[in-house]
């Protein structure tokens, strides 16, 4: 806990304005490592056909799953981005 009475004062504001928000803030955004091993255990079943396919059959593959997946990805995407912003002032 901070001992600088200006930090104690407006952590307070913001406890008494936006109680979600501080307790976001006291929490702290969750750990990456959770993201990264879900996309070693996605990234692992494309990997073998990968190394036994020939390059141009691996290339044209990956290629139409990034063109098809793409508005998927755009949607999580704004759907991520919607939680985080605030209502109008």
């Amino acid at each position: 806990m901070d001992d600088d009475p200006v930090l104690r004062s407006l952590e307070a504001d913001l406890e008494r304005d936006d109680p979600a928000l501080a307790a976001f803030l006291s929490v702290g955004s969750p750990t990456p490592r959770r993201h990264s091993r879900t996309w070693v255990l996605l990234a692992l079943p494309l990997l073998v056909p990968a190394l036994l396919l020939p390059e141009r059959v691996t290339f044209g593959v990956v290629a139409t799953l990034l063109i098809l997946g793409s508005p998927l990805f755009v949607c999580w995407l704004c759907a991520s981005r919607e939680g985080l912003a605030g209502p109008p002032a």
